[in-house]
């Protein structure tokens, strides 16, 4: 599906299908393309479109390059949070001087609501670079919301681990901790690498569109897309941010990693508890049976077999020989 952005009075309208010419129009999106529909765009903008095969490489090379006007650039962006599987997905950026295009293959929460924000703050997105760093900037603060969303449910782990009470067992409820841990990480792990790809996406935008990189000449200098000096403030700060989320994931991180150690710990005390017990029943249960042992056995010299009192002697005996192990257990505080 493709949809064409024009601005009109400070606000995004999207019109579906393909545009007939891209004079006037800001933005194209692309989600989940068909080849038909990439070579359509390839056509009208006049610069190739990552293919999704494409989009998955990993190599910087791949994810960010200048092709004629054009700057290509890949990130990695969560989403599925909202229905409880967080998937990693790629968005690629095809930034001309006046038309911005983006490919998707999942439809990520700051893509939708990137319509109402543009109308919040009339101005800020009145080109094609500022309307990238507008979406940047959605993308960013989607990551700090989920961040603050795992930093919550940590805490609530904590608080089920180390201070609440539970009427199952104890080995039920940190089953069901762990397998929520798992997916915390999961979450984590999506956004580490998407905090990566926007640490080296940013740094390369502000050489390509603020300046001349070492590696060209005057003469070889293409014509791309520029930022004002506000923009360029703006990615900036977008750069700040992402330092300040990258520290407080690790420190989620190392949150995350004590919980789940303390979890398999608590499991291992719960499983030894249980072997306390059976180990304690057995040796209660030891000398009577030995007892009744011998006093099972077949043998014709057996004096007590005769006593009018033998039999209650030996119930006695068995008793006494259960209590004293349970008397013992008890004193050293083993029980």
């Amino acid at each position: 599906m493709i949809e064409h952005h024009i601005l009109s009075n400070g606000a995004l309208c999207c019109i579906e299908g393909v545009p007939q010419s891209i004079q006037g129009v800001l933005w194209i999106d692309m989600c989940n393309p068909t080849r038909w529909e990439e070579r359509l765009i390839e056509e009208l903008a006049g610069v190739a479109v990552p293919t999704r095969a494409e989009m998955t490489e990993i190599e910087d090379s791949s994810r960010l390059y200048i092709d004629g006007k054009a700057m290509v650039m890949t990130i990695a962006v969560i989403e599925g949070v909202v229905d409880g599987r967080p998937r990693r997905t790629q968005v690629t950026f095809v930034l001309l001087p006046d038309l911005l295009i983006t490919v998707r293959y999942a439809n990520p929460l700051p893509l939708r609501t990137i319509a109402a924000r543009v109308q919040r703050h009339p101005g800020e997105s009145d080109n094609a670079p500022r309307l990238m760093a507008t979406i940047l900037e959605a993308f960013v603060e989607r990551i700090a919301d989920v961040l603050e969303q795992v930093s919550a449910d940590l805490n609530a782990i904590s608080d089920t681990v180390f201070f609440e009470d539970s009427d199952e067992p104890l080995e039920q409820d940190l089953r069901k901790l762990l397998r929520q841990l798992g997916r915390k990480n999961r979450t984590l792990s999506i956004l580490r690498e998407s905090l990566l790809s926007f640490d080296r996406l940013l740094p390369f935008m502000r050489v390509a569109t603020g300046g001349k990189t070492a590696k060209m000449q005057d003469d070889d200098m293409p014509q791309l897309a520029r930022l004002s000096a506000k923009g360029a403030m703006r990615l900036k700060a977008i750069e700040r941010d992402l330092r300040s989320l990258s520290a407080y994931e690790t420190q989620i991180e190392q949150e995350l990693t004590f919980l789940h150690s303390a979890t398999i710990g608590l499991i291992g005390v719960e499983q030894n508890q249980i072997i306390k017990v059976l180990s304690v029943a057995t040796a209660l249960f030891l000398p009577p049976t030995l007892v009744g042992t011998v006093y099972g056995m077949n043998f014709d010299n057996m004096p007590e077999l005769g006593w009018q009192y033998g039999y209650p002697l030996a119930l006695g005996a068995m008793v006494l020989s259960a209590l004293l192990p349970w008397w013992w257990f008890r004193r050293r505080k083993w029980l």
